[in-house]
């Protein structure tokens, strides 16, 4: 079988990749994004037809999983292989696993979904990802994305989140004006605060609830605390605050705990 081989850093292919790679503005307007490695863009052609795929035969070949994907590029009109050192090139993890792919941002339908998580300026792409997995797991039906917050299409936030963008209902860019006609049907939105007289463990959290967590320095924007109520997590010893990604898991958890036993 002849095999399209790519093996400069002016191909058209190899400029598009590295633009969305380093590009909000060019994610959003082309509503693509960027997957790497072998699990998750393997899980991505379950999703869609990539727009495009770069791979490394000889390094796919290595492995079974690897080899199995070979299999499936076949089969795909936008795949084409590459050098080791186009990849290297392309890559922002230490050690490239041979494949890279240009994905179309999936288009949920709309919900009203039961329990939303709103990030309200989250600027670390690897406390994003961590939250979007943990609201998944924990039962979220809705993402929503403040500004501020990281892009959560970045290659940083997507590898992180190992997967959940293409089963997690993610709407980015907005805000309180936006957001609020997807909220309405919410009883009761909870911002993530320091310092509140409702403790997380207090609040009745099974029904239709917004859990908010702000930016890590700052906390939620005087924005969102017109617009919502507050919550904080007790703690002993002299921390002042958790993580993001922790104060946001131990909110979802309770949320679910608390549908669990209801």
């Amino acid at each position: 079988m002849l095999i399209d081989l790519i093996t400069s850093t002016a191909n058209h292919h190899v400029k598009y990749l590295r633009s969305l790679l380093r590009s909000r503005k060019d994610r959003h307007s082309e509503r693509r994004f960027v997957v790497e490695g072998v699990r998750l863009v393997g899980e991505a052609l379950n999703f869609a037809t990539p727009s495009l795929l770069l791979y490394v035969p000889e390094q796919l070949a290595s492995t079974e999983r690897g080899q199995q994907l070979l299999d499936l590029i076949a089969q795909l009109p936008n795949a084409f292989a590459t050098t080791p050192a186009i990849l290297a090139g392309l890559s922002d993890v230490e050690t490239p696993q041979g494949i890279i792919a240009v994905i179309p941002m999936p288009q949920f339908t709309s919900q009203s979904a039961s329990l939303i998580l709103m990030l309200d300026g989250v600027q670390d792409p690897g406390n994003v990802g961590t939250l979007l997995r943990s609201a998944e797991a924990a039962g979220v039906g809705q993402v929503l994305c403040l500004p501020g917050t990281a892009d959560v299409w970045s290659p940083k936030v997507v590898r992180s989140g190992m997967g959940v963008h293409f089963r997690l209902p993610i709407v980015d860019g907005l805000n309180w004006e936006t957001a609020l006609p997807l909220i309405e049907h919410c009883q009761q939105r909870f911002a993530a605060v320091q310092d509140s007289p409702l403790s997380y463990d207090q609040a009745d959290l099974t029904q239709p609830t917004v859990l908010i967590i702000g930016n890590e320095a700052n906390g939620v924007s005087a924005t969102t605390l017109s617009y919502s109520s507050t919550i904080t997590i007790p703690m002993l010893g002299s921390l002042e605050s958790l993580n993001a990604a922790v104060a946001g898991s131990v909110l979802l958890f309770e949320a679910a705990r608390q549908r669990r036993v209801k």
